[in-house]
């Protein structure tokens, strides 16, 4: 089965790995994604990729941390694109088509939860920049917060084939992975 993990930044997404990982009976693959290189084929070769790589494991069990969800959102969000759709559609066919067994979770925090995070960040970043200049960096991730929540949730009821799991609190691993073979 492979876990995609998705959420904003700074709401608990590598903790829930770690939780998922440890209460999971085996060795679990597993991947962070960032922006996807430039110089692919296709925009979602890289997890492709890495399917080929958790195929070449031997694990049973993997778990992406972030994944096409977050590229089709923040493709749209940061580079003022369409998302690629319909290479959304087509990947998720490939994954459908060779007897992939996916289930989003989707780590849903509300911001005065993940402000405090972003804020440390910030001000390890920018150290000796003026207030405004961290000011508008918070009220930027502030905004990439409420809408990369509103669009994920929108992923997971109108585009993904696959089902979700929306954690709003805390949930233990043990009923998150029973929920998830549920769905399968």
């Amino acid at each position: 089965m492979l876990f995609v993990v998705s959420g904003p930044d700074r709401v608990g997404k590598t903790t829930l790995i770690k939780e998922i990982c440890d209460a999971i009976d085996g060795e679990v693959f597993v991947q962070h994604h960032s922006a996807p290189p430039r110089d692919q084929e296709n925009i979602l070769d890289v997890y492709r990729e890495a399917i080929d790589t958790w195929d070449l494991s031997g694990f049973d069990h993997a778990i992406f941390d972030r994944a096409w969800p977050c590229t089709f959102i923040l493709e749209q969000l940061r580079n003022r694109n369409s998302g690629f759709l319909d290479d959304v559609i087509d990947f998720e066919m490939w994954l459908r088509q060779h007897g992939r067994n996916v289930v989003h979770i989707g780590q849903f925090r509300p911001w005065w939860w993940s402000a405090p995070h972003h804020l440390q960040e910030i001000n390890a970043l920018m150290g000796d920049k003026p207030q405004w200049a961290k000011r508008g960096e918070y009220m930027t991730r502030m905004q990439e917060h409420e809408q990369y929540s509103q669009q994920l949730v929108e992923f997971y009821n109108q585009i993904t084939m696959f089902p979700s799991i929306k954690l709003y609190e805390d949930t233990s691993a043990v009923d998150l992975i029973n929920a998830a073979v549920e769905l399968c």
